[in-house]
């Protein structure tokens, strides 16, 4: 696979919620390091392994990010939306609701680590493989 923003999009489109693990790996495939998505301004940006990076707009937040993190709220959420009951945008206003404003996906890792509003890494969570 290609590293372009028409690649992306098309894996978004074939992998979203339930099926996150494959979109992680259509990704790998593309040469991406790290997915940057941040509900608070609207924007993706994926970061090439070369340094190379796409910017796009992403999902924003309809509600304001609380300036309280709540941990309980924002496990729960993940839970929902990884076995389809939410779809992206009500996940994104839920992170906001419980306090995340943004998560970065390391590939290599293979990692999502959620950020709240401090900048502070609230929970870190292994991606399957």
């Amino acid at each position: 696979m290609t590293f372009s923003l028409s690649a992306i999009q098309q894996a978004h489109q074939q992998y979203t919620g339930v099926d996150f693990p494959k979109l992680f790996q259509a990704f790998k495939a593309m040469g991406i390091a790290i997915n940057t998505v941040d509900i608070q301004n609207g924007t993706t940006i994926y970061t090439h392994q070369s340094g190379e990076q796409i910017i796009d707009r992403g999902v924003k937040s309809t509600v304001p990010i609380s300036h309280h993190t709540d941990k309980e709220q924002i496990q729960e959420s993940l839970k929902q939306h990884q076995i389809g009951k939410t779809d992206f945008p009500s996940f994104c206003d839920e992170m906001a609701q419980a306090g995340i404003y943004k998560w970065h996906i390391g590939i290599e890792a293979g990692t999502c680590t959620y950020v709240n509003l401090k900048n502070e890494i609230v929970i870190v969570e292994q991606i399957p493989q």
